[in-house]
């Protein structure tokens, strides 16, 4: 029966690594956790190196994640609709916005609960999702000042969920400059310069991120993937998060346009369990075909060693990762690799040993 196998030895091992490799640069490393579907093997993983704040797009998530751990807080990544602010100021600890509608009402919604509620505001930079507009920005800022229940905690930008344009060395060099010159005109210093996401780990390995204090990684956390080129980080596992399926029938077939004969395979997954364009034989020297809606169809490429029942790995790329994990009819298998394990015990003992002196 087709499932995900999740290494959780794999994950931890990624965000020590990333953990480390941002505090090296004096950032903190906000793990994005939106792509897992709210797993609580993932999130207790997590807990257990010390993480108790992470990034998330869904609510319901939150609500899961926080069933894990009481003591997990989250920041909520998506903009969230009128009818969900009393849900956002009682179970998050800051919320992106971009509507200044939005942050009037959640200011009423807070006063309402004796509660004042830290937001993220987020600037729209070339990525054309969501975010304020730059020339708007001192104008939300001057208003947002004058909020009773509303703190104003960070600012933030985005790059690459829409547009995919990577950031730049001169990217850097301009968010900083605006950064400054919105806080000068304001009078008011951010708390918090969240720079971006994972495709601003390139930049942070090059260049100097000048004031940004965090990043929000969650594709390189779970993939192990430079995000603006796809090509593998040499320190991180690319496959902690794998797709594995049975081989249900093999038969040779004909293509029909060509005559061209080949062999065939049917695996026990289709388009109702993942983005079947994102997936890649991992380990196997074989060809996705297609598929329909519960048949995902393989060329073999005549090797005649593949019999029925055995088993065919994927590695997902971002989009069919999440659509799997959301599933869920798919069951999900979790390991801990004894080896992997002492290796991240070898990360935390360096970490306390940092923190004693």
């Amino acid at each position: 029966m087709a499932h995900i196998h999740i290494n959780l030895s794999k994950i931890q091992y990624n965000a020590n690594v990333l953990r480390q490799l941002l505090a090296t640069h004096h950032i903190q490393f906000t793990p994005v956790i939106k792509c897992i579907a709210g797993d609580p093997e993932i999130i207790r993983a997590l807990n257990q190196l010390g993480f108790t704040h992470f990034a998330e797009a869904r609510l319901e998530n939150i609500e899961k994640a926080k069933e894990v751990e009481a003591a997990n807080t989250f920041t909520l990544i998506r903009a969230p609709h009128l009818q969900e602010l009393k849900q956002v100021v009682l179970n998050t600890t800051m919320s992106i916005q971009t509507e200044l509608t939005t942050i009037r009402q959640l200011n009423d919604v807070a006063k309402s609960l004796n509660l004042k509620h830290p937001i993220m505001l987020m600037v729209d930079w070339k990525n054309a999702r969501e975010g304020v507009l730059t020339y708007d920005i001192v104008e939300y800022v001057q208003e947002i000042l004058h909020l009773s229940h509303i703190c104003l905690r960070s600012i933030a930008f985005n790059f690459m969920c829409f547009n995919e344009i990577p950031p730049s060395e001169s990217d850097i060099e301009m968010i900083n400059r605006f950064v400054t010159s919105v806080e000068k005109e304001t009078s008011y210093r951010f708390g918090i310069f969240s720079g971006g996401n994972s495709s601003m780990l390139p930049q942070m390995m090059y260049n100097d991120l000048g004031r940004v204090n965090d990043l929000r990684i969650g594709e390189s956390l779970f993939r192990g993937v430079d995000t603006t080129s796809n090509v593998p980080i040499p320190s991180l596992y690319q496959d902690a998060i794998t797709l594995e399926t049975r081989i249900i029938e093999i038969k040779p077939r004909i293509e029909v346009n060509s005559g061209r004969q080949y062999l065939q395979a049917i695996v026990d997954i289709g388009k109702l369990d993942t983005e079947v364009k994102d997936i890649y034989p991992l380990g196997h020297d074989v060809d996705v075909l297609g598929a329909t809606s519960d048949h995902l169809m393989i060329d073999l490429k005549n090797h005649d060693q593949y019999q029925v029942g055995d088993t065919i790995t994927f590695r997902l790329g971002y989009n069919a990762l999440a659509q799997t994990m959301y599933i869920n009819q798919m069951e999900k298998i979790y390991q801990n690799d004894k080896a992997i394990d002492l290796l991240n015990k070898h990360f935390n003992v360096c970490e306390l040993n940092k923190a004693r002196k």
